[in-house]
């Protein structure tokens, strides 16, 4: 058991070599998912608490699902969008002879 915690606290000390890129985007990312968490549960509140509100003629159970559910669905594209932005950049490494040795030689 001290063998395991000893290493995993060694573990956070080796740097991981991420870029500023992907810093930012991890943090954004997090405010993304925990919004999107509190969406959820903000929907489900309004949808029970305050069905027998009215505004134009419908109820604010119907409108938190009318306004929640495409927010919910925008802001889950943003992360998987955001994840392919990042992901693409990280492809995109210039290919050097360390990278890539010569196997054949001609």
């Amino acid at each position: 058991m001290a063998g395991r915690l000893h290493n995993r606290l060694a573990e956070l000390d080796t740097p991981d070599h991420a870029t500023d890129e992907e810093e930012i985007w991890s943090l954004i990312r997090l405010s993304l998912v925990i919004l999107r968490i509190i969406l959820f549960v903000t929907i489900i509140l309004i949808s029970e608490l305050m069905e027998s509100y009215y505004i134009s003629n419908l109820s604010m159970a119907v409108w938190a699902l009318v306004l929640g559910i495409p927010l919910f669905i925008l802001i889950s594209w943003g992360i998987v969008l955001g994840d392919r932005i990042i992901k693409k950049e990280n492809d995109e490494r210039e290919e050097t002879t360390v990278l890539r040795p010569i196997r054949v030689r001609i």
